[in-house]
């Protein structure tokens, strides 16, 4: 279960954002797993015109989520139905992170069937982005053929994200790249509120409040790329919620973190300690849920 773990995050997840596929890598490479890429104090590093930044995997979010054995709550996940309404390249770059996201909660719920309906909206989008030679035809037929086998299925998945990641790369297409990153964090944090809000847990309460530097990360890079202010709207929406994760004191005891230069992995070895009152807490609750609505209805 660990190893389709670790190849589900590369594979679901905004892997095309998160995991830097240069050009001319062979195969082989692309395909090899980080041995401690689901570490709950790792993140991956993702390059953007030379600049790194190393950004913590929504999966761990949801990993989180189920091992405080929360239950699953299919109701709080962006209807597929709502595709339709996404007719912009932002609103589709923003919402491909949020159904990956998706699709990594039922997945990791071993909910096949709802995954299959994820996987489309998915390819839908795709497609619609003008990615569809990662989900081609071929794609869709063997997932189909393999969705009772998660190993499979996780790795058919992980090959088309990698296909999509080297065409945006490739063509220029970078802000695609963060408004898919974007879309999938807000939805990661959206769940956790969520469920958080229904199912009180101080393991969550933790890793939302651990999100403060996320965000500004977040921020810094969807500013780098806002050519004529295109992304104005969802800046402003986030700088809003910057504001009430400000208020949130987060401790650390610092160790230096241990970069793997090969599997572009660094180990985060400090410990934090969050302190954030219930207030805020709410506050951020409220944010998320009214940036979550914007992008997605």
């Amino acid at each position: 279960m660990k190893i389709l773990y670790k190849l589900f995050f590369i594979s679901i997840l905004a892997s095309c954002i998160l995991v830097s596929c240069n050009e001319g890598e062979k195969a082989d490479e692309e395909n090899m797993i980080d041995e401690e890429v689901l570490d709950p104090n790792s993140s991956l590093n993702t390059n953007f015109d030379g600049k790194i930044f190393s950004i913590p995997s929504p999966v761990q979010t949801s990993m989180l989520i189920k091992e405080a054995k929360l239950p699953y709550t299919e109701n709080l996940l962006n209807s597929t139905e709502n595709i339709g309404l996404y007719t912009t390249e932002s609103k589709r770059a923003l919402n491909l992170g949020v159904y990956g996201t998706d699709l990594g909660y039922v997945t990791l719920y071993n909910q096949n069937a709802t995954s299959l309906k994820y996987l489309k909206a998915v390819e839908k989008l795709t497609s619609e982005l003008k990615l569809e030679s990662a989900f081609d035809k071929d794609f869709m037929t063997r997932f189909e053929k393999n969705n009772t086998n998660q190993d499979s299925m996780v790795k058919i998945v992980s090959d088309a994200f990698r296909k999509a990641d080297n065409f945006l790369k490739n063509n220029d297409r970078k802000n695609t790249s963060v408004l898919i990153l974007t879309g999938g964090w807000i939805e990661s944090l959206y769940l956790a509120c969520e469920l958080n809000r229904n199912f009180s847990n101080m393991q969550i309460t933790n890793r939302i409040g651990e999100q403060q530097e996320t965000l500004n990360t977040i921020i810094e890079i969807l500013d780098l790329y806002n050519k004529n202010g295109v992304n104005d709207e969802i800046l402003s929406s986030l700088e809003d919620l910057k504001l009430s994760f400000d208020k949130i004191t987060i401790e650390y005891d610092y160790v230096a973190p241990k970069t793997d230069a090969s599997k572009k992995l660094t180990t985060l070895q400090h410990k934090t300690k969050v302190k954030m009152d219930s207030n805020v807490l709410n506050m951020i609750t409220m944010k998320i849920n009214t940036l979550r609505d914007k992008i997605t209805l």
